[in-house]
């Protein structure tokens, strides 16, 4: 006769079946985790790196043709201030003015633009905003939406990421972009969305200082897309 009994001995409980399941997603949450944190770390290390090259590059062509490129030079004289924040717009001049006499035939190059990540089309909010997330903070009533506040503005939905220099420049490449029209950032944190370095000028002491975007610009730290970098 069927022993029903020793037919479920030989079997997985409901409850030893749930502790399966609750095993395997922890270790899932873990793994994702891990993966996550190390994308994070490689998009920090590479943001570093081309601060820093840019930070080199506008040195290395101020040591080689004794003046700033052309959005700095026009505030040396003019500048009151401690210092000055370049406009994204005075930026991608800068970094488009380094990249000219890097590149080319009778190239004299003062930075190796080969890492840039560049972008076409980005407002002067780059990826700034938080997206959804900042709707969000609005309703919520965390952030006001003042008039005059920059960060009032709201994303169309259609994020820049962004390509490699390299890939940028090739002629029959989907992703082609004129020097003319390219934007100079990096990959935020956020889900890699484009992101505009910061470039201050220092009037008294003639100096140019490069930063990555403020990691806390918008009061949120689950959403940020800049890094703490100052």
């Amino acid at each position: 006769m069927w022993n029903c009994e020793k037919s479920l001995k030989g079997g997985f409980t409901i409850v030893e079946l749930l502790v399966v399941v609750a095993i395997i997603a922890i270790l899932a949450g873990a793994i994702t985790m891990g993966v996550n944190g190390m994308f994070y770390k490689s998009r920090m290390g590479r943001a570093i790196a081309m601060r820093n090259m840019i930070q080199s590059g506008l040195e290395t062509y101020y040591a080689r043709k004794g003046e700033w490129p052309t959005a700095i030079r026009g505030k040396v004289d003019s500048a009151k201030e401690d210092y000055i924040e370049l406009s994204p717009t005075e930026v991608d001049s800068c970094i488009r003015d380094i990249v000219k006499v890097s590149v080319g035939s009778s190239a004299h190059p003062v930075m190796d633009p080969s890492g840039l990540f560049v972008a076409q089309g980005v407002d002067d909010y780059g990826c700034k905003d938080i997206h959804k997330a900042w709707e969000k903070a609005v309703d919520a009533g965390v952030v006001s939406r003042g008039a005059s506040n920059p960060a009032d503005h709201k994303c169309n939905g259609k994020c820049k990421r962004g390509h490699d220099f390299l890939e940028a420049v090739k002629r029959k490449s989907k992703f082609h972009i004129p020097l003319a029209s390219m934007n100079f950032g990096y990959a935020g944190p956020n889900y890699g969305r484009f992101c505009r370095f910061r470039v201050f000028y220092y009037p008294k002491s003639d100096t140019v200082k490069v930063y990555l975007q403020k990691a806390n610009e918008y009061r949120s730290t689950k959403y940020r897309n800049g890094y703490t970098d100052e």
